[in-house]
């Protein structure tokens, strides 16, 4: 195997050789793309060399195999997969297992290949971290295998173990004084069982805790060391016992004096986190606001929101209730008497949360923003209709790299069989002798020829050994 590793060196290192000299375009942008091209070709040859090198070993190794009760029924099934270099296309051979009762292709699982894979692990996992941010076509085309179908990218997602991966970074547990906390929902369109006709709405709760929010520029604010949390369920309890433990695992619970939890008003919102007493429940700006502006659209008064402000931060709940009460009676038409009840049922409902969020010196809620630039961004900005479990690992699994994580293999199972694996012994002695006279077409001065001399010289295992 050694002698074909170090045959293929040297052909690689002749045609790079013919590339960069004979070659009549010799700018960056036409060369490099062959040798790329070059290295991938002659990388994808000799991984399949292996292949057939290490299937060999095996069935020749007849004291070994036999001793793990492995009978040779088959020989040279072929079997193709697509990877990083290309279409990998290798044989193997087909064993009973006496002592598991089964028959089994020892390469497929020394290589961790399923049973009908024909995806490799890495080209799966790339598939899904280019999916959490374009296209399934897109996804595709970027990673380079514009062979394979949108569907299959799709089942690449549905494939992950994401229970593999933890959604948030750990840190050191650190002492703060404050924790601002922005909860909401993005509303998905979701796909109807059967392909039936009609709309169907899908709500993905998340929650991102921070440490605060710092001015950047005159217009511009940065939340600090911030990280969001979804769950693929869709299930709020499970989401807070998520934060719960993330924030009793990161930070020292008996320093925190005050944990502020923004947004709109959700009765799931409102039950999180029930146990801390440090909890205050602030009422996002936007919404207040919102509802604010509504009613002065409504109503003829144009100083009644001033009205209203006022006995807000001077926190009048009753004088404000008959205000409001005023303002529904003064509505002439049925669909603004409607908009103002809800307008005044949302500002009695969330009395606490909006007075604190007129008399705290808390920093402005950026809820809104969390949700557009983390799901809505991907999920629900464009018209399109996801499934329910697609859109739970997806959504997870963005989550996860927006916290600023790596997608990888770790997310598909794949493992190697170690026994298996031990029955191939490839740690061989490389013998160097065949870089020492080499004949070439090129002269004594040519590039290839002083690199292959100075490995021969040098003696360096570039294989592993």
């Amino acid at each position: 195997m050694e002698t074909i590793i170090q045959q293929y060196c040297l052909e690689l290192v002749k045609n790079i050789e013919k590339i960069l000299i004979f070659d009549e375009e010799q700018d960056l942008s036409s060369v490099c793309p062959k040798i790329l091209e070059e290295c991938k070709k002659t990388s994808k040859e000799l991984v399949e060399k292996h292949i057939e090198y290490m299937n060999e070993k095996i069935r020749k190794d007849k004291y070994t195999r036999k001793s793990k009760g492995l009978s040779l029924k088959e020989k040279n099934i072929s079997r193709s997969i697509l990877t990083c270099l290309g279409q990998i296309e290798y044989k193997r051979d087909n064993y009973y297992d006496s002592t598991n009762k089964k028959y089994i292709k020892p390469m497929d699982e020394i290589l961790g290949i399923k049973a009908y894979e024909r995806i490799s692990i890495d080209i799966k996992a790339a598939l899904v971290d280019k999916a959490t941010e374009y296209s399934y076509e897109k996804s595709k085309a970027l990673v380079g295998v514009d062979c394979i179908s949108r569907q299959s990218v799709r089942n690449a997602i549905l494939k992950s173990k994401i229970e593999n991966i933890s959604i948030c970074k750990n840190r050191e547990r650190k002492a703060v004084k404050e924790l601002h906390i922005f909860a909401d929902e993005d509303h998905v369109h979701t796909q109807k069982p059967n392909k039936e006709i009609g709309r169907k709405n899908q709500i993905v709760p998340m929650v991102s805790v921070s440490e605060g929010i710092k001015a950047i520029s005159k217009s511009r604010r940065k939340t600090i060391n911030i990280q969001h949390f979804v769950d693929k369920e869709f299930n709020t309890k499970d989401l807070w016992r998520i934060v719960d433990k993330y924030i009793q695992k990161n930070y020292d619970v008996g320093e925190l004096e005050k944990l502020y939890i923004h947004a709109d008003g959700g009765m799931w919102i409102k039950n999180g986190l029930e146990d801390y007493s440090q909890r205050v429940y602030v009422c996002d700006g936007f919404h207040v606001k919102k509802y604010l502006n509504t009613i002065r659209k409504i109503g003829d008064d144009k100083k009644i929101v001033k009205n209203l402000e006022k006995l807000i931060k001077e926190n009048k709940k009753e004088e404000a209730k008959v205000l409001l009460e005023e303002l529904v009676k003064s509505c002439e038409d049925e669909r603004s008497n409607k908009r103002c009840e809800n307008v005044c049922k949302y500002i009695i409902n969330n009395w606490e949360g909006i007075v604190n969020r007129y008399t705290l010196e808390v920093p402005g809620s950026c809820t809104e923003g969390q949700i557009s630039h983390v799901l809505s961004e991907r999920f629900s900005r464009h018209p399109m209709g996801w499934g329910k479990e697609t859109l739970g690992k997806l959504s997870y699994l963005r989550v996860y790299k927006k916290n600023g994580k790596k997608i990888d293999k770790r997310i598909f199972e794949g493992e190697k069989n170690k026994e298996l694996e031990n029955i191939v012994e490839r740690r061989e002695k490389i013998n160097w002798e065949i870089f020492d006279n080499p004949k070439f077409i090129f002269d004594e001065s040519s590039p290839s020829q002083k690199v292959v001399k100075s490995m021969g010289r040098m003696k360096i295992n570039c294989f592993g050994n």
